[in-house]
C-alpha cells in the first residue's frame, strides 16, 4: 500500500555517511548443506531453513517465484513445511551441498523499510509538522527535499536499526549521536527547536531570506544587507526586487541604476503589487517592505535581474524566549 509518508534519507549514500561498511551487515546467513532430491528432475529440498525472502548462490541473487520452481536459478519458499525449493538443471546434491547458499531479505528492500520506519519514529518523536521541499529556492545548498539535520537523523537511525543484530555496541553509539537519555543528540536538540526547519519562524525568517530568482551572469553587483527595526508587518510574502535599469554603480558617480519592489495581493496572487517603483539605487538602507530596508553594493546591474526576499513572522520565533511577569 503507498503511504504519503517517506523516508527523510535514501538508502545508499546517506546511509554510507553514517557508517561507510554498512552494506557488510546485509543479514545474510549461510544456510546448511543439506540439500536432498524432491522427486522431481533438477527440483531440490532444503528443510529447516528458517523465513528466505531472497536466496543467493555464491552471492548471486536467485529469482524468486510464488509456485513450485521450474527454471533454472528460482526458488520458492514453503513457510507450512519451513522447506525451500530450488529449481537448478546440471547439478547433484553432492555439488549442490559443496556450493554455497545464503538466506536473507532482499537488501534494498530491508534498507528502505528501516528508513521508513525510522522517519515515523522522527515524526512521532519531535511531533511538528514536516513538509517536503520541493522549489529548488526552498533546497538549499544540499539540494534535497528536507533538511540536513532530517535526512542525518533518519539515516543514522536506520543504520542503528540495520546493525542491532549484528552489532549491538556498534548500533547502541550510532543511535547515541542522534537521541540520548541525556538529550544532547541531534534529534533531541531538534525536539526542542535548537534546529529550525525551513518552512519554521525565525530570527532568520523574520530579518528575510535572499535569494536570486535571475541573475545575469554579468552582474556583480548584490543585495548586502537588510534592516529591520521591528518585526516585519506580515505573516508571510515573497518579496520580488527587480532592477528597473541597469549600469555599473561605484562610488563617486551618480548611480545610474534603478530598482522595484513587488508583494503579494491578497486576492491574487505574489509579486502583484507594485510598491517602490524606479528607485535609485544609491547604497544607503533604502525602502523594501514591511517596514525592512535594503542595502545594494557596488557592481554591475542589468535590467531585469531579480531577487526573492522571504519574510515569515510570527508571535513567538521557533527558537526564541519570552519572558513574563507572575504574581501572587
Amino acid at each position: 500500500m503507498a503511504s504519503r509518508h517517506e523516508a527523510f534519507c535514501n538508502n545508499t549514500t546517506d546511509l554510507q555517511a553514517v557508517l561507510s561498511t554498512i552494506d557488510s551487515y546485509d543479514r545474510k546467513r549461510v544456510l546448511a548443506p543439506n540439500w536432498v532430491e524432491s522427486g522431481t528432475s533438477n527440483l531440490y529440498y532444503l528443510f529447516d531453513t528458517g523465513y528466505v525472502t531472497q536466496l543467493y548462490k555464491d552471492g548471486a541473487e536467485q529469482t524468486s517465484v510464488s509456485d513450485t520452481p521450474n527454471a533454472n536459478n528460482e526458488f520458492e519458499y514453503d513457510s507450512g513445511g519451513d522447506r525451500l525449493q530450488f529449481y537448478m538443471g546440471g547439478l547433484s546434491t553432492s555439488s549442490m551441498n559443496a556450493t554455497i547458499f545464503e538466506g536473507g531479505q532482499d537488501w534494498d528492500s530491508l534498507k528502505t523499510t528501516a528508513a521508513k520506519e525510522q522517519a515515523d519514529r522522527i515524526r512521532s518523536y519531535i511531533n511538528r509538522p514536516v513538509y517536503k521541499r520541493k522549489k529548488d529556492t526552498a533546497q538549499g545548498a544540499s539540494e534535497r527535499d528536507y533538511d540536513w539535520v532530517l535526512v542525518r537523523c533518519n539515516s543514522a537511525l536506520a543504520v542503528a536499526d540495520l546493525i542491532r543484530s549484528m552489532d549491538p555496541e556498534k548500533a547502541d553509539e550510532v543511535e547515541d549521536r542522534i537521541t540520548n537519555l541525556d538529550g544532547t543528540g541531534l534529534l533531541d536538540r531538534l525536539k526542542r527547536r535548537e534546529y529550525v526547519l525551513w518552512n519554521e519562524t525565525s530570527w532568520r525568517s523574520e530579518g528575510g531570506v535572499i535569494t536570486d530568482v535571475s541573475v545575469n551572469s554579468s552582474t556583480t553587483g548584490v543585495i548586502e544587507d537588510l534592516k529591520l527595526n521591528r518585526r516585519p508587518s506580515v505573516d508571510w510574502d515573497d518579496v520580488r526586487v527587480t532592477i528597473e535599469t541597469g549600469g555599473t554603480f561605484v562610488a563617486g558617480t551618480t548611480s545610474p541604476c534603478y530598482y522595484n519592489v513587488f508583494v503579494k495581493d491578497g486576492s491574487t496572487g505574489l509579486k502583484m503589487r507594485k510598491i517602490v517603483s524606479n528607485q535609485q539605487i544609491n547604497g544607503d538602507y533604502q525602502t523594501l517592505a514591511y517596514g525592512a530596508q535594503v542595502r545594494f553594493s557596488e557592481g554591475i546591474y542589468t535590467a531585469s535581474d531579480e531577487w526573492s526576499v522571504i519574510f515569515q513572522s510570527d508571535e513567538i520565533a521557533i527558537g526564541s524566549c519570552k519572558s513574563g511577569q507572575l504574581y501572587r
